[in-house]
């Protein structure tokens, strides 16, 4: 009987650019922890510090972008049935996602503004960018960016573990779902109405 329900579980996949989105998610943060630990490393003294510090800017929002993303093609095609054995699991994996998603926004909102903030005075495009921030506001916000940033790590750590401890020792199929393998996302730009394994909304037919 189990393996008939994990079998079920596992016929429905995210859609291609779901799971193209969710890596990509994954990679963007592995790059955003790797370049400020290089500034950080390097030192404001260094000519080098600017460089790591925008990248690590940019890939911030470019994680933002592709979260957004992401959550317009689970609302088009939908997601599989969640595969929590009980409640009590279905409800932890809500509420880590919801984590995920608002700590990715704030922390893209709150980049956004120091940003802009350390680029008063300067011009950009012709135009001097002006002071937003007093020296105590832009304190306070890059503390909270590091305090979320922090929570973050440890949350997206915390569901990592957890996804990877259900699929290896409750036998749920998750990670199965988010597989790269055979994924085939040129099949779904061709032609994004012909049936396959992951989940498409209903489509009325001519």
């Amino acid at each position: 009987m189990r393996d008939d329900i994990s079998a079920e579980l596992e016929s429905a996949s995210y859609h291609p650019f779901s799971i193209l989105m969710h890596w990509l998610t994954v990679a963007l943060v592995l790059g955003i922890l790797l370049s400020l630990g290089l500034a950080q490393w390097l030192g404001r003294g260094s000519a080098s510090f600017a460089f790591w510090m925008q990248t690590h800017s940019v890939l911030g929002q470019a994680t933002f972008i592709v979260s957004m993303l992401r959550l317009l093609v689970l609302n088009f095609y939908g997601s599989p049935k969640p595969c929590a054995a009980d409640d009590a699991q279905l409800l932890v994996a809500k509420v880590m996602h919801a984590l995920l998603y608002g700590l990715i926004g704030f922390l893209a909102c709150s980049g956004i503004l120091l940003s802009i903030a350390y680029l008063a005075g300067q011009p950009v495009f012709g135009v001097t960018v002006p002071m937003t921030l007093n020296p105590m506001a832009m304190g306070l916000i890059r503390q909270l960016h590091g305090l979320v940033a922090m929570g973050f790590i440890f949350i997206a750590l915390a569901h990592g573990l957890y996804a990877t401890a259900m699929h290896y020792f409750a036998g749920q199929v998750a990670l199965r779902r988010l597989s790269v393998r055979d994924l085939k996302v040129l099949d779904a730009i061709a032609a994004p109405q012909v049936d396959a394994q992951y989940i498409q909304l209903e489509q009325e037919r001519a």
